[in-house]
């Protein structure tokens, strides 16, 4: 559960010029290193000291826990917080809320605590040098991340209506060729794997001849004997 940083004591003063840095990428094929260089060369461009590092990869949804996210919120409400600055390397990395209050109130909440908040691709949204309210960076804070979660939802549909066209024969795929992993183990393959093992070979044997791997010419005759695999007549 989200810790409750809104109703925590404000910590006391600490160093102005320490900074703690949040990155985020959506899947573990993203590359999560880049945004931590970036952000350090920020913290460095700015002359301030990281001493917090929090980094995952996950999905900003909201269906998975963000276990860096929570112990950034937890650490932000500790009295003895050790950094006054958060960077992140943008809103969309670091909220993802659905409704306008709850997108801008993480931030303020943080702001409250004592805490400058810096985004290094939008400065715009930066907390103020003079503290004053700032309605256009307030209507910022709240329209990005509901911007992101509309785009990523779109995207996701827009995907499943690709994929149905292509199952129904309706669009085809870049290369020509049916959606999915190609068929390795052919009907003429399956065959020649089940009159292999019914002469007894091995199924090392059997992977070099027909040129499949053991464990699917393994799958193939298990699959075949109980019945789960329609052979070609």
């Amino acid at each position: 559960m989200t810790p409750d940083i809104a109703s925590a004591p404000a910590s006391p003063p600490t160093s102005s010029r320490c900074v703690a840095i949040y990155a985020r990428v959506s899947t573990q094929d993203q590359d999560l290193a880049g945004q931590e260089r970036d952000l350090q060369r920020e913290a460095e461009k700015q002359g301030w000291t990281v001493v917090r590092c929090y980094a995952e990869k996950i999905s900003g949804t909201g269906k998975v826990e963000r276990q860096q996210y929570e112990r950034l919120l937890r650490d932000a409400a500790a009295p003895d917080r050790p950094w006054s600055h958060l960077l992140v390397w943008a809103l969309d990395r670091f909220s993802r809320e659905e409704t306008f209050t709850q997108a801008t109130q993480r931030i303020l909440d943080l702001e409250r605590l004592g805490i400058r908040f810096h985004s290094l691709k939008e400065p715009m949204l930066d907390t103020p040098e003079d503290g004053r309210p700032n309605l256009g960076r307030d209507v910022l804070l709240a329209l990005l991340p509901v911007i992101a979660s509309f785009e990523s939802k779109r995207r996701s549909e827009r995907v499943r209506v690709a994929m149905r066209e292509i199952k129904e024969g309706h669009r085809r795929t870049r290369s020509g060729r049916p959606p999915g992993r190609p068929v390795r183990a052919t009907p003429e393959k399956v065959q020649a794997i089940l009159r292999l093992k019914a002469q007894g070979l091995t199924y090392r044997v059997i992977a070099q001849r027909v040129g499949l791997p053991r464990g699917t010419c393994a799958n193939v005759v298990s699959r075949a004997r109980r019945g789960l695999l329609l052979t070609p007549a």
